[in-house]
């Protein structure tokens, strides 16, 4: 066993804690011990090297932050993305387990300038409902 499975090993056996009782009856007494196990964790954050293109970014918009509100965040995915991928990415990047996933596939606009003209790229739009304890921390840099 190496020295990373020497220490994983120990932090779990950490993770239980025993605590003495005494109970007493009328003539008896004894020394129960009572093992307590922590509650379980949440999902952890993982550095996924490929999450980011699956996610482009996340949409800051009016509409958006009022969805926030109910714990509905709204997310910018390339077009090929599908909801699936969109739910193990969410886990990976943020560390939460989303309940429901809706999609809305946008096209770009026809923009000219000037004599040149030319399309924006189409996008798809990704709004993520979590459950009611969980929230995803997005406005941090901004």
């Amino acid at each position: 066993m190496g020295i990373l499975g020497k220490i994983l090993k120990s932090k779990k056996t950490d993770d239980v804690k025993s605590t003495s009782v005494k109970v007493s009856d009328d003539k008896t007494e004894a020394v129960v011990e009572k093992k307590l196990e922590s509650k379980p964790k949440k999902l952890h954050k993982r550095t996924d090297v490929n999450a980011y293109r699956k996610i482009c970014y996340p949409l800051i918009s009016e509409k958006a932050t009022q969805l926030a509100t109910l714990n509905k965040y709204v997310f910018v995915v390339p077009v090929k993305v599908n909801k699936a991928e969109v739910v193990k990415t969410i886990k990976n990047i943020y560390g939460v387990n989303p309940v429901k996933v809706n999609s809305i596939k946008s096209e770009g606009k026809f923009v000219r300038t000037g004599r040149l003209k030319g399309k924006k790229s189409d996008f798809k739009k990704v709004i993520v409902t979590l459950a009611a304890g969980e929230k995803i921390e997005i406005y941090e840099g901004v």
